[in-house]
């Protein structure tokens, strides 16, 4: 008798330590999760409604009465979320008739963690913190995409899908699925043109304030401004600001012919900056196709749409004046989608266009080709990599030996500018190409040093985070990223390494069109399944987290919100025109309204782009100083010789002022210079008084752009042109 008693005691004694095991299990699993949601609201609510003592928090520096109503808040908030918990067991326990505690508070942990997002949300309104410590606003905004995606990813457990859903209440009808799928067939295609139409009128908007401000100038929107203006009057790729008049002396880039009679439409720069903005734009529809096909759900390729339209490098790409390697970004998504989806006719159309918009685009070109080779997709892919290899540089030789005015990769000679001082570091003595590849072989260890720099990782770290770094994972189209890696992270020149600028274009676009290949990948469970995690779920998950990333990093370095870190170039946006703005820009307009049409001008880096839509429009003070017939331009540019040039001809009675405002004004010449100037080169076209000779004078230190180091301007080129035009065509 006492032997069962003793056993059974020992048995409920066993079963009570069991349970006692269990309870400290889920109290330890379970407990904290509830807590951490509650301290993540009240930090994020206080956040939120004290704006103006962010910068405290940050540092950690409330006073103690502020410290003890954000801990009263988050004790209030934590019990907050337990009645919560509690409410949602009461519903289950009402539907059910089972507590399943346990259960129950799992589901919600998991399906809450996106609460844990909200303080590195607010922690990304410290002002300025994109300015101070950009590395720290990045690796914010990922923690929070990396929340919401464990609980994007939490959300289709087993126990937590359709039917847990529905026991809960929060689902639809079934009987409503079949019309709302019938409704986002309809509109989603209309949402795709909203994003085009909006982001085409937002930054169209915005570049022409930007414009309107004086903010842009003729090193880049001038000298595209006058291309135009000369392609469709009879002399294409003409630029009279350049080394022979011809823009080929620097790129070849024969799409600007093409797309010049728009310029009739509107013949000044502002055409160019709405050409711009809707081309780039443009992209959402090319991206959200060949997501759509890719991921066979409208939705998710609508998502990706709206990642494009939102994405911070693409913005800096718009927001640089006007360039001709811009255009290739959407250019570069249809092509990847024609490829993927079998319509050869209209992928080599498409690679026609491209070829057109750069000559160094077919450089890029032949890693496409590459990633049709190694596809593994049939002999008949393999074969359109090779022809698009060789078409590529086929294209490239005939452009150099016939077209331009330089037959070298990196550019050399007197009537061509060289770009060699783009990659100093890895060419020294501007060794050229072959100094390049030498360094890379014989010191590698220095190259690897000059790609790790942390602007470099910076700007990796913008271009990628954006896109949750799934363009990596999508084998074996990753090959087609690295030749812009190697042509931005090789480079020794700030601008090529930065979202700011251009350059971004040869590299992003491909992430872009990499990203639902990467998804799709996913979503076969081929990766996902080595490491126990459902590949449908996962991809979800990276979808939610990659759009939550782009919107934080679009917020702190991107166009739409202003912010301290945006620029458009070298200098920052401006968003709007202020009274001194209007007013010095209807002061700029007179001028120019005042100059006759057919009338030589001489102007600066900053009044360029408004005079620019004409023949003949020089750099001044130069070697066309005495040819011109009108000068526009602000004496504030004007530094050194030039500065000590012009007042000699003001002073000689050569130049009489016609207007003025403040350091701005305007000249016409009234007397011949007495100088003689040198006679324009043979392939010049005539000038109606003397040569079309661009200026070949050391430029003044304000048009000097700062090299990757910060200390002026760099050392190679000795024209303002040579030094503010675009890079070489790539290592």
């Amino acid at each position: 008798m006492l032997e069962n008693h003793r056993t059974r005691l020992n048995s409920a004694l066993a079963k009570l330590d069991g349970a006692l095991e269990r309870l400290a299990r889920a109290t330890l699993t379970l407990a904290p999760w509830p807590i951490l949601y509650g301290m993540s609201i009240a930090v994020t609510a206080w956040a939120f409604t004290h704006p103006s003592r962010l910068a405290q928090l940050d540092t950690n520096k409330l006073t103690e009465v502020e410290r003890r109503w954000m801990a009263g808040g988050a004790g209030a908030a934590i019990v907050g979320v337990g009645l919560a918990y509690f409410l949602v067991m009461l519903a289950r326990r009402a539907r059910t008739r089972s507590w399943d505690f346990v259960s129950t508070v799992g589901r919600l942990n998991r399906a809450l963690v996106p609460l844990l997002a909200l303080p590195f949300v607010a922690a990304l309104q410290v002002p300025n913190i994109e300015k101070e410590s950009p590395k720290t606003a990045i690796f914010f905004a990922a923690l929070a995409a990396a929340a919401v995606g464990a609980g994007v990813y939490g959300w289709g457990r087993d126990g937590w899908g359709r039917g847990e859903r529905s026991s809960l209440g929060l689902d639809g009808a079934p009987e409503h699925a079949g019309a709302l799928a019938e409704a986002g067939r309809r509109l989603t295609p209309l949402a795709v043109l909203a994003l085009w139409a909006g982001y085409g009128a937002f930054f169209s908007r915005l570049a022409i304030t930007n414009h309107r401000a004086l903010h842009t100038r003729t090193t880049d929107l001038g000298y595209y401004d006058n291309i135009f203006y000369q392609s469709i009057h009879g002399r294409p790729l003409g630029c009279s600001f350049i080394k022979a008049g011809y823009h080929g002396s620097a790129h070849f880039d024969p799409i600007l012919v093409l797309l010049s009679p728009l310029y009739l439409l509107y013949p000044r720069a502002e055409l160019l900056l709405v050409l711009q903005s809707v081309w780039l734009g443009a992209g959402v529809v090319p991206v959200y196709l060949l997501a759509r096909d890719k991921l066979e759900h409208r939705g998710k390729a609508l998502l990706l749409a709206a990642v494009w339209a939102i994405y911070p490098a693409l913005h800096g790409v718009n927001m640089y004046e006007f360039h001709s390697l811009a255009l290739i970004s959407p250019l570069l998504v249809w092509l990847l989608y024609f490829y993927e989806t079998g319509k050869d006719r209209w992928y080599w159309v498409t690679l026609a266009a491209l070829l057109l918009c750069r000559e160094d685009v077919s450089l890029l070109m032949c890693f496409i080709g590459l990633y049709a080779i190694f596809d593994r997709r049939g002999v008949s892919k393999a074969r359109l990599g090779w022809v698009t290899i060789a078409t590529s540089l086929v294209y490239l030789v005939i452009v150099k030996l016939f077209f331009m005015t330089s037959a070298g990769i990196i550019m050399s000679g007197k009537d061509a500018y060289s770009f060699a001082y783009y990659y100093e570091e890895l060419m020294p003595n501007r060794s050229g190409l072959g100094g390049l590849l030498v360094s890379l072989l014989t010191n590698p260890v220095f190259a690897l040093k000059v790609v790790l720099e942390e602007p470099k990782i910076l700007f990796l770290l913008q271009i990628f985070v954006p896109l949750a770094f799934l363009p990596f994972l999508a084998k074996p189209g990753r090959w087609m990223l690295v030749y812009g890696l190697m042509f931005c992270l090789l480079a020794s020149r700030d601008a090529v390494f930065s979202i700011h600028f251009q350059y971004s274009s040869i590299l992003f676009p491909i992430a872009f069109a990499l990203t639902p290949l990467a998804l799709k990948r996913i979503e076969s469970s081929a990766p996902a399944a080595y490491y126990g995690l459902d590949g449908r779920r996962l991809s979800r998950a990276l979808l939610a987290a990659m759009l939550v990333a782009s919107a934080l990093v679009s917020w702190k370095f991107g166009g739409l919100v202003d912010n301290a870190s945006f620029r458009g170039g070298f200098s920052r946006v401006a968003r709007k025109l202020t009274p001194e703005h209007e007013a010095t820009y209807a002061w700029v307009r007179k001028q120019v309204e005042a100059i006759p049409p057919g009338a030589i001008v001489g102007t600066t880096n900053k009044m360029g782009p408004h005079v620019s839509n004409r023949k003949e429009a020089y750099f001044y003070p130069g070697d066309r100083a005495a040819i011109v017939q009108y000068v526009l331009l602000d004496e504030g540019e004007l530094k050194g010789r030039d500065l000590e040039r012009h007042n000699a001809s003001v002073k000689r009675g050569e130049l009489k002022e016609l207007s003025r405002l403040k350091k701005m004004a305007l000249f016409q010449r009234v007397k011949p210079a007495t100088k003689k100037q040198p006679p324009a080169p043979a392939e010049q076209a005539p000038a109606p008084a003397a040569s079309d000779e661009p200026p070949t004078g050391d430029p003044p230190p304000e048009l000097r752009k700062p090299d990757r180091k910060g200390g002026g301007a760099p050392p190679a080129p000795s024209t303002t042109a040579e030094q503010d035009e675009d890079p070489p065509p790539g290592p």
